[in-house]
């Protein structure tokens, strides 16, 4: 089958949002890509219009297979395309403008939630670096590249009530494919706020750590138990009595505590109690 074919194939399987069958005909496109010496911007196939329409062509199709491994929950698959979208989001003369809201912006957010996500902060604030140092983004007015950073922002300023907002209303998000991180989110925001808890207090009622943890408080507390040791991988936490008691490997770093932390999970939880007593 000719590539225009195939082409045309898998924008129509992507339409109908048939991400299995993407993935199955991206490999004889990437195929022909590669005989018709497009799989890779250069000089020599760059230094016309036409050729240049001919990459921007490929680059759609490299975009289509990100978008489809990632929403298929293949991550190598989305990693591998984001490294193959790279010397062509970097080729001036296909993108002689400045990005903005554009599907580029869009998969490097993605990329950036992504890496967000699996807690690779490290990494993730490499890639924050190359961004602000390129001049071809505007992180602060890209829709799509302001969210991923702003999520990371609150993560560390522990301003966790902020990033619930954002992720308990997925008409918060920006597209349609955030959504895909959405649970991921929400456990590492949970995690983070654990994490918190047991470094700050010795004990706590189970039903305020429910409200702090943004579980329902109709949730038994067996059931609250069983996710936070199996889900969220918490240890030394003993529920007894209606309470929490948090065991911590070096209980001597609890009075040394930041303020600031301290000061915030008492926040956290006035708040959370008040919402209670209006409930």
């Amino acid at each position: 089958m000719s590539l225009q074919k195939l082409t045309a194939e898998l924008y129509q399987s992507y339409d109908q949002e048939e991400y299995e069958k993407c993935q199955k005909i991206l490999t004889p496109i990437k195929l022909e890509l590669i005989k018709h010496n497009l799989l890779l911007p250069t000089v020599a196939n760059s230094d016309s219009k036409d050729k240049i329409n001919d990459l921007k062509i490929a680059e759609r199709i490299l975009e289509i297979g990100a978008l489809s491994s990632l929403l298929s929950n293949n991550y190598r698959g989305f990693e591998n395309y984001v490294a193959q979208l790279r010397p062509f989001y970097s080729n001036k003369q296909i993108h002689a403008k400045p990005e903005k809201n554009t599907d580029q912006t869009k998969i490097i957010s993605l990329y950036l939630l992504y890496l967000l996500s699996q807690g690779l902060v490290s990494k993730f604030h490499v890639e924050l670096e190359l961004i602000y140092n390129s001049k071809q983004y505007n992180v602060e007015q890209d829709q799509y590249l302001s969210f991923p950073v702003n999520l990371e922002k609150h993560l560390m300023e522990g301003n966790y009530i902020k990033i619930w907002k954002v992720l308990k209303n997925d008409t918060n998000l920006p597209c349609k494919e955030y959504g895909h991180f959405l649970d991921t989110l929400v456990n590492a925001l949970r995690f983070e706020i654990a994490k918190s808890l047991e470094q700050t207090y010795e004990t706590i009622p189970i039903s305020n750590c429910k409200g702090l943890l943004y579980f329902p408080q109709e949730q038994s507390d067996a059931t609250f138990e069983s996710i936070i040791k199996d889900d969220l991988k918490m240890t030394g936490w003993t529920f007894k009595d209606g309470s929490i008691t948090f065991k911590n490997d070096d209980d001597s770093h609890k009075g040394n505590v930041n303020p600031n932390s301290i000061n915030l999970i008492s926040n956290v939880l006035s708040y959370a109690e008040r919402i209670e007593s209006i409930v």
